[in-house]
């Protein structure tokens, strides 16, 4: 097994280009998952607007990565990934400096939002269509979503760095900068590279059925259950005597430490398949969040997030690769990547409405429920 794993090690190095690129096509996504958690108290604090247009803000671009899944299949069929990359690279840049600039005008501000999440979620479906039409698609977003979860734990602290010194402005400036370097290093990908998968693609219609369907639903709802927590991660924290400095501290190290999950995660779904791997985080998922929301002591908060926050990244990249394994020409994959990633934004969505109609501890109930229905839906999406 050793010798057959190195083997696969060295067969996913070949593919160090579109590794780069995905990987910068997916911190794109993690950019903004890094900037959420900031840019909704400082909204607040600079502008005087109320909790729930701060939430919006930060939803949108989530919500624009969910959309970009109705234009991907007409800019699939006329652009490159080259020609993709200097387009919506390019507005994403040129929006988070608008951006920047612009932020009391709210409605331009949501609308920038949500074309810039359109942008990425193009780039994330572009690059995962090419990586489901791989020989080997669960290692190679295995390394692709331990790059972007890795380079998140950084974009926390800068993005904070960058709010503290010169507030909203710093932080959109910070955010056409991460835009910046990430568009430059998908550049180099060659379109020659992308050429025999533009040649096979097909124009034939998705065939829509119970199975990719359900794949689909199954990771937007595994995404949104598991980040249900998230939301309200360090009002748990201080209700436990934590401080947002000890807190802060143990959650960026854990997120940090978590992006190893996602090699993990690939590496299983490869070796096992994907739907054992999947099952067992579900569960644990489940157990994770449950034990952490519930938890009277900070020792147990903090061990139960290890679970709970490993779950997330280990199946991700599964999930993604079944999703590529519903169609020969990856097609199944450039929609169903932006719409499981949209689950960040419903789960803020839906953790807030939770919390006012019930409680914090609500959310590890509807995190469980999340999970089972999970479970259930791993039935139809067997071929």
């Amino acid at each position: 097994m050793g010798v057959k794993s190195i083997g696969k090690l060295k067969e996913v190095i070949t593919h160090s280009g579109l590794l780069v690129a995905g990987a910068a096509a997916f911190s794109m996504s993690t950019l903004f998952s890094a900037m959420k958690p900031v840019l909704l108290t400082r909204f607040v604090e600079e502008t005087g607007s109320g909790e729930s247009l701060a939430g919006l803000v930060v939803a949108m671009p989530f919500a624009g990565i969910a959309a970009a899944s109705l234009v991907l299949k007409p800019v699939l069929r006329h652009l490159g990934l080259h020609q993709m990359v200097l387009v919506f690279g390019g507005m994403l840049i040129l929006l988070e400096l608008f951006s920047a600039f612009f932020f009391n005008y709210h409605g331009a501000l949501l609308i920038a939002q949500f074309i810039g999440g359109v942008s990425v979620g193009v780039l994330m479906g572009a690059t995962s269509r090419i990586v489901a039409t791989t020989d080997l698609p669960d290692e190679i977003f295995g390394f692709v979503d331990m790059s972007a979860v890795f380079l998140m734990s950084f974009m926390i602290a800068g993005v904070g760095a960058a709010v503290g010194l010169y507030g909203l402005q710093g932080g959109y400036l910070f955010a056409a900068l991460a835009a910046l370097i990430y568009t430059a290093l998908m550049l180099p990908y060659q379109e020659a590279e992308t050429a025999h998968f533009e040649k096979k693609s097909v124009v034939a219609p998705l065939e829509f059925g119970i199975r990719p369907l359900s794949v689909i639903f199954m990771g937007v709802l595994f995404v949104t259950s598991s980040g249900l927590g998230f939301a309200f991660l360090f009002t748990k924290a201080l209700d436990l005597g934590m401080g947002y400095s000890i807190a802060g501290s143990f959650i960026g190290g854990l997120v940090l430490v978590s992006a190893f999950a996602c090699l993990v995660g690939g590496w299983c779904g490869g070796r096992f398949g994907p739907f054992r791997p999947l099952a067992a985080a579900f569960i644990t998922c489940a157990l994770g969040w449950w034990v952490a929301i519930n938890a009277h002591s900070q020792l147990v908060f903090m061990l139960a997030l290890v679970p709970a926050i490993f779950s997330l990244q280990f199946n991700f990249p599964v999930l993604l690769a079944l999703a590529g394994s519903l169609d020969v020409d990856g097609r199944w994959a450039a929609v169903a990547t932006p719409l499981i990633t949209s689950g960040f934004a419903w789960a803020a969505i839906a953790a807030g409405l939770i919390v006012s109609q019930w409680d914090v501890a609500a959310l590890g109930t509807a995190t469980v429920v999340g999970m089972f229905v999970c479970l259930l839906l791993l039935v139809p999406s067997r071929p």
